[in-house]
């Protein structure tokens, strides 16, 4: 009763306790700009605007949303207006996208009225997503005044 051997297992400690809920996704309000790169490892959700990098495991841009950079993901769907990058498992193109962006996918869906312009490559099912090329940093567009001097030029939706 009292002895110094350990204590058996519980159904917490050996992990057979019931299993986890999947964690609600991370929303960037319509109301909120983010400056910088996001990483998750679990679902995100933008109705707000990204300028920057986006890695996740799912990522949904609302028809409010704007994302200016690169993302990675498993699985990506966008109505809203994209700027970049995208390497993703699935990409889903719903009719209100906006997208100006070098596809690299496995399996693509694009619905009537969706705007896409880029190049779209695919990558075979046995691919490992960690062997593709490295997507390099989207640079901002730069315009030339009739000075010379550069000014930065804003992607219009």
């Amino acid at each position: 009763m009292f002895s110094s051997k350990q204590k058996p297992a519980t159904r917490s400690d050996a992990g057979g306790g019931p299993p986890k809920a999947p964690a609600a996704p991370s929303i960037i309000s319509s109301d909120l700009t983010i400056n910088g790169n996001l990483t998750s490892d679990g679902d995100v959700q933008v109705d707000g605007t990204v300028e920057g990098d986006i890695v996740s495991n799912k990522l949904t841009v609302s028809s409010t949303a704007t994302v200016r950079g690169a993302i990675e993901c498993e699985t990506v769907v966008i109505a809203g207006h994209v700027t970049g990058q995208i390497k993703a498992r699935h990409v889903t193109l719903a009719k209100t996208a906006r997208v100006i962006a070098d596809v690299i996918q496995e399996r693509l869906s694009i619905e009537p009225g969706a705007f896409f312009e880029g190049n779209c490559r695919h990558f075979p099912n046995d691919a490992d997503k960690k062997s593709l090329p490295k997507l390099e940093p989207v640079k901002p567009a730069v315009a030339k005044q009739g000075n010379g001097s550069a000014v930065p030029v804003e992607a219009t939706p």
